[in-house]
């Protein structure tokens, strides 16, 4: 589905299309009454966002990436996905990218920065600047400078090991402050709480508003309990707090939301909480 925002165009890339999670993996705290009629696994997915501009071209998200060492952090491990052919099929190739913005740099979304040739991580979109906020930025520094030799902590320090500290050695990186404007109608704006500098992208044209959501969301039935926290929060009061901060934003905007893990929607408030409306392609 193309998205048109005055003379914004937006395309989302899909990454995986299926990328299931026990319930409890995800959500510590999830009870029967949050799942409802929901049996297995909650079926995620990974998906980007490709915004063009009538003079750039800008990336939201990069995905996981492929071939990427994560052995404690398994959902994320060793990854073959046909990415940049679906980006191709987009009509844009890597050397067409001229910003890309991960909404923050854990594995699947920060991934996509590198892929691997000849045994070496290169920038994966060579012309690209790469715009990440300075304390998202020194979050994962320091927990790659603290050499952790295990668990979660050691799968990050791979993540800057293979997938940020290559574009910065390569002279592609602008650290930033938030709120940032990248263009005219797309503006990164802060909502923390899954990380130190968790943002999301403020799409805007044609008296018509889309948001990049990132990880603030990861499942729809999250709606009905903005407390319920996804494991890897890294601050769950502050994310709760982002979550209903998001859902201000789309419900007060008409806003079409795009998540980085289920399908695309709006949110319309419900009572004192909010619930959420899923897109059909095509009618965005």
């Amino acid at each position: 589905m193309t998205i048109t925002l005055g003379q914004l165009r937006i395309d989302p890339v899909t990454e995986l299309d299926h990328w299931p999670f026990a319930p409890a993996d995800l959500f510590p705290g999830v009870t029967p009454e949050h799942l409802g009629d929901h049996q297995g696994d909650l079926d995620l997915m990974i998906t980007t966002y490709l915004v063009r501009t009538p003079d750039q071209t800008v990336l939201l998200d990069a995905g996981n990436g492929n071939a990427k060492e994560r052995p404690v952090l398994l959902a994320h491990h060793q990854l073959d996905t046909p990415y940049l052919d679906r980006l191709a099929a987009a009509g844009v190739v890597p050397e067409d990218v001229d910003v890309v913005v991960a909404t923050h740099l854990h594995p699947d979304h920060c991934g996509g920065f590198t892929q691997l040739v000849d045994g070496s991580w290169d920038p994966t979109f060579p012309r690209a600047l790469y715009l990440i906020p300075s304390e998202e930025y020194a979050w994962l520094q320091q927990i790659h400078a603290e050499r952790p030799e295990g668990g979660v902590a050691g799968d990050l320090a791979r993540t800057f090991e293979d997938s940020v500290l290559p574009v910065v050695e390569a002279g592609l990186v602008e650290l930033i402050d938030l709120p940032y404007e990248v263009a005219d109608g797309i503006t990164l704006r802060s909502l923390p709480g899954h990380t130190t500098a968790h943002l999301i992208a403020e799409l805007t044209g044609g008296g018509r508003h889309a948001l990049v959501s990132g990880d603030v969301l990861h499942h729809p039935f999250q709606f009905s309990d903005l407390t319920l926290h996804q494991g890897g929060d890294a601050d769950p009061a502050v994310a709760v707090e982002s979550r209903r901060t998001l859902c201000e934003l789309a419900a007060d905007r008409d806003a079409l939301v795009l998540p980085a893990h289920f399908p695309a929607g709006r949110i319309d408030r419900d009572g004192d909480g909010f619930r959420y409306r899923p897109v059909a392609s095509g009618a965005a």
